[in-house]
């Protein structure tokens, strides 16, 4: 790392709770920093995503749910997943700290390894990776970058759910770097159709298996297209062809890891393991339990069969003066016989004594000489005659029995996909094997919910009477039809969804004058379009529109405006001393409020001032009746005849507005 550059990072406290102290590496998509947990007081690592990635919210979002399903994961060989968090715009994961190497470090520094040495560096990967795929996850990026070597010997595999949250989020396959580091691990399958499933996880441990043997990536090109075509088009050469000394079982292994048709490779990863314990003995005695040691001597010349010991002498014969053999010709009686030479020290007074030895030390065949020193004995063509028919005996009980020990005592694992439990496990019976059950359900286009979905080992897979079939219950097809769910309100196309198995449902509010707010106006993928269960269902919802304002309009008008957008109009009428008659003083809901086609908008309009019933101040003094009529807001008019102070009349009479005028006609005979 270059020191003169700072690095922003270092020395900040993230999440009020991860002090970051370094930085360990960089990649394409994320550099991880050793850090302190002041929490619970631990080191742990830090894996800080790159600001291009965590600026886009689908990405962090599916970045978040694969962590998730990564934290519940718990194997030995698993990098461990503590916390997720965002701080002020950096997104990072909480992971264990392992120190040690990467293999790709290894392989740097070594080279390549020897068939034992890499068998035991894969163990604990296609383990780790065994328990993803029963938990239904797939890693999308195993290589020897992402498989961390420990101080004290272990192996752990790290960066789950990371490539398919880049490659959700359509980052995986544009960015060059990206690529190179990961198209010479690329299964036919997800170049071709982006497809990727256990089998793809598969394919890539086949090819780092292959290049922890050999030192060299099996396709290499100079540009990342040119090595994903070759993955399509050429097969991975077998490891034998570029290393001597690599066993034929782990040669065979290699190749069938990386068959181009996923339809030929081991169902998944915990498959790839047993067959990789079978092929190395497991560490037990057994039909393969000579390979540590072949393999420890890969690549060193064969060497050659320890001489056999010398024959026992045979019974005295008459030397020089012996007779010739008599009868055909001698045969080899047995498998594996050896042609061995005379004895030492040319016994038998120099003649040329042929001493046939039978390998394996089967029988009581020791060695015979083809002199015929008994005379009383049977003629040696007889003899030998006997001696090849008991040979021909023995090869086939050990073909036979070599027959059952490889294939005959095996069972094929029966056809129980699409079968509920109890004949699945009937089944299983029949066949001498076990069931169990797995947490979790997968998704299969053969069963129906409930119904047995997959099994491991695979329907097919040869092995042990006895052994367990592990069972994993199907939630249906992957892609279903995504049921209509337009005009119905959001919170009932929810629950439609969900209960149909999309997990992920977004919604966005869009102005609508022909829906209620609330009601869904469309979905993506489109209503009774196939499509994903494990994608998000993109929900359109109405957010209704702003009822216009109309206050201070005439009636007519704004009755008019509130009709032509849909909505249905009431009219009240109230006296206004300020608002002229016939305009709009108020309405409710006011102008700006949310609502939807059809929904009730009550106006009110002015009738003017407010008309007050005018008293009869007849008969009163002209002071008094003044008074009384002010109070009431009403202007006074005074007029007198002849004189008098008492009032004889006014008018008008009934009702008035407030400021009109009432008049008082007073008269002496008031």
């Amino acid at each position: 790392m270059d020191s003169t550059t700072p690095d922003p990072l270092i020395g900040a406290t993230l999440d009020r709770r991860y002090v970051v102290e370094s930085r360990v590496a960089g990649g394409g998509m994320a550099t991880v920093y050793l850090a302190h947990d002041l929490r619970l007081d631990r080191r742990l690592a830090l894996k800080v995503m790159h600001p291009s990635l965590a600026q886009d919210p689908d990405f962090v979002r599916r970045f978040i749910n694969e962590a998730h399903s990564v934290a519940k994961l718990s194997h030995p060989s698993v990098v461990q997943v503590f916390d997720q968090g965002e701080d002020q715009g950096t997104v990072f994961l909480a992971m264990e700290y392992v120190p040690g190497r990467t293999l790709r470090d290894v392989l740097t520094a070594m080279g390549r390894l020897g068939p034992a040495e890499a068998a035991r560096v894969m163990g604990p990967v296609l383990s780790a990776l065994g328990a993803a795929h029963q938990a239904g996850m797939v890693h999308r990026d195993v290589k020897p970058e992402n498989v961390l070597l420990t101080e004290d010997g272990g192996v752990k595999v790290a960066d789950f759910g990371l490539a398919r949250a880049v490659e959700s989020a359509g980052q995986g396959m544009t960015k060059t770097g990206t690529l190179m580091g990961t198209a010479a691990y690329l299964a036919p399958e997800q170049i071709e159709r982006g497809a990727s499933d256990a089998r793809s996880d598969v394919y890539a441990s086949g090819v780092m298996f292959y290049e922890l043997l050999t030192g060299e990536q099996p396709h290499t090109g100079d540009t990342p297209i040119a090595v994903a075509y070759k993955h399509v088009n050429e097969d991975v050469p077998r490891p034998s062809r570029m290393v001597a000394g690599v066993p034929q079982a782990i040669d065979d292994l290699v190749a069938r890891a990386t068959e181009r048709d996923p339809r030929y490779r081991p169902g998944d990863a915990a498959q790839f393991h047993a067959l990789l314990l079978q092929a190395t003995g497991g560490g037990e005695s057994g039909p393969h339990a000579s390979f540590a040691a072949a393999a420890a001597g890969a690549g060193a010349a064969a060497a050659a069969p320890p001489p056999p010991e010398a024959p026992p002498a045979g019974p005295p014969g008459n030397g020089a003066g012996g007779t010739a053999p008599q009868g055909p010709p001698p045969e080899a009686a047995v498998s594996h016989t050896a042609v061995v030479g005379p004895p030492p020290g040319g016994a038998g007074g120099g003649n040329d004594t042929l001493i046939v030895q039978s390998g394996g030390g089967q029988g009581g065949f020791d060695g015979y000489d083809a002199y015929d020193d008994d005379p009383g004995a049977a003629p040696l063509w007889r003899r030998k005659s006997v001696l090849a028919v008991v040979a021909g005996v023995l090869a086939v009980v050990l073909l036979g029995s070599g027959w059952w020990y490889f294939a005959g005592r095996y069972t094929e694992v029966p056809d129980i996909v699409g079968k509920d439990q109890e004949a699945a496990q009937a089944l299983l019976a029949d066949s001498g094997l076990k069931m169990s059950l797995a947490d979790g359900e997968v998704y299969s286009d053969d069963a129906d919910p409930g119904q047995v979905g997959k099994a491991s080992p695979a329907i097919g897979e040869q092995i042990l009477p006895g052994e367990t079939v592990t069972l994993q219950l199907s939630k249906g097809p992957r892609t279903v039809e995504l049921p209509d769910v337009t005009g119905e309100p959001v919170e009932n196309a929810r629950k439609t969804l969900e209960d149909a198995g999309f997990a992920t449902v977004e919604e966005e509010e869009s102005e609508s004058r022909d829906a209620a707010p609330g009601t869904v106006l469309s979905t993506d993928p489109e209503p009774e379009e196939m499509a994903d269960r494990e994608g998000a269902v993109h929900l359109t919802v109405s957010a209704g529109f702003d009822v216009p304002d109309v206050t201070g309009k005439k009636q007519d008008a704004a009755r008019s405006e509130l009709e032509q957008a849909g909505l249905t109009v009431a009219v009240e009428s109230k006296p206004s001393d300020d608002v002229p008659k016939g305009e709009v003083m108020s309405q409710n809901p006011g102008g700006g409020t949310t609502v939807g086609t059809g929904d009730r908008v009550t106006i009110t309009v002015s009738s003017g001032p407010k008309e007050i019933e005018i008293p009869d101040v007849r008969g009163k003094k002209v002071g008094q009746a003044r008074k009384q009529l002010e109070e009431l807001g009403f202007k006074v008019k005074v007029t007198k005849i002849l004189g008098g102070d008492r009032v004889a009349d006014y008018n008008p009479k009934g009702k008035a507005k407030k400021g009109d005028e009432i008049e008082l006609i007073v008269t002496p005979f008031g």
